[in-house]
């Protein structure tokens, strides 16, 4: 009976301990893993599927990265939005493709010359070690884009816009808020303070509560980066950003809180021209299934730039 015993404690004592590792380790470190390098598809969708001219682009970064581009040539030169450039920027677990087939022929159709481009660590662009930072390094990425896209002969320079949703949409307000040189921007489904954002966004990615497994995984990223995600907060940047500024989000998004493009809206500076469109009916990146969302961006862009 007692040696039943001890092996019935030795049973459970491995039970608790092998659980523990699970939660505690083992999880941690895979979810970690998995925001650091969503995983890449293959591309599903090229440009001259959708009847557009195009060049593969390669063009590189400040700190020696070589990303992938396509650059779109307008639809009609002789169209007046021709004389825009727009670049277009995914989110976190997006690539160019996706961008091309959500937003593409809403952009191409509206006439303007188009640039997509992968951000580091996805699509055809190289991974880092330091994997994806929510922004922070993908600055770099748009810094490189902007000043590609400028110095192209048929490119205007003063008529240079950046498009993004998302991840992109943060990392182009903390772009414009640095620099301030392009036209306007249009950020789609932005959030406003990172650590409230990837508090939300966790559990409805990785399938695990935040209690425990979501705090843990962060405590891990914010290790590996050197920054916390309240570092990663474009409604703190937002004061500095002097250029026509479009803010658009879904009220039904989940994945991002809709007052979070109000919150951002709200910090823009006064003398900014600002506009805010909040999307009944439309989840996280959704807005464009409106039948006017292009024509309002272009309103937009015809007014501003």
């Amino acid at each position: 009976m007692r040696k039943r015993n001890i092996i019935l404690v030795s049973v459970f004592t491995f039970l608790i301990v092998s659980g523990a590792v699970v939660c505690f380790i083992v999880i941690p470190f895979v979810g970690k893993s998995s925001m650091l390098h969503p995983d890449k598809e293959e591309m599903k969708m090229y440009p001259q599927e959708l009847g557009m001219s195009y060049e593969n682009i390669t063009f590189s970064t400040s700190d020696s990265l070589d990303l992938k581009g396509w650059f779109v040539d307008p639809i009609n030169t002789t169209n007046p939005n021709a004389n825009t450039t727009m670049i277009v920027l995914h989110g976190a677990t997006h690539a160019k493709d996706w961008m091309l087939e959500h937003y593409g022929q809403g952009l191409y159709d509206q006439g303007y010359r188009l640039f997509f481009f992968d951000s580091r660590n996805r699509g055809e662009s190289p991974d880092t070690e330091l994997g994806l930072t929510w922004g922070i390094d993908e600055v770099k990425d748009v810094r490189a884009a902007v000043d590609y896209v400028k110095a192209q002969p048929e490119v205007n320079a003063s008529a240079v816009v950046l498009f993004a949703e998302s991840q992109g949409a943060a990392t182009i307000l903390f772009y414009t808020a640095q620099y301030n040189d392009v036209a306007a921007i249009i950020a789609d489904s932005s959030w406003a303070y990172g650590d409230l954002m990837i508090k939300q966004a966790y559990p409805r990615r990785s399938g695990f509560p935040w209690v425990i497994f979501g705090q843990i995984t962060i405590a891990l990223l914010e290790r590996h980066y050197g920054y916390t995600f309240a570092d990663i907060s474009p409604a703190n940047e937002a004061y500095n950003i002097t250029v026509p500024t479009y803010i658009i989000h879904g009220n039904s998004d989940l994945d991002i809180n809709p007052e979070d493009s109000t919150i951002i809206y709200n910090e823009l500076p006064g003398t900014t021209v600002k506009l805010l469109w909040r999307v009944d009916g439309r989840g996280h990146v959704e807005a464009y299934l409106e039948p006017d969302y292009f024509d309002r961006i272009t309103q937009f862009i015809s007014d501003n730039v």
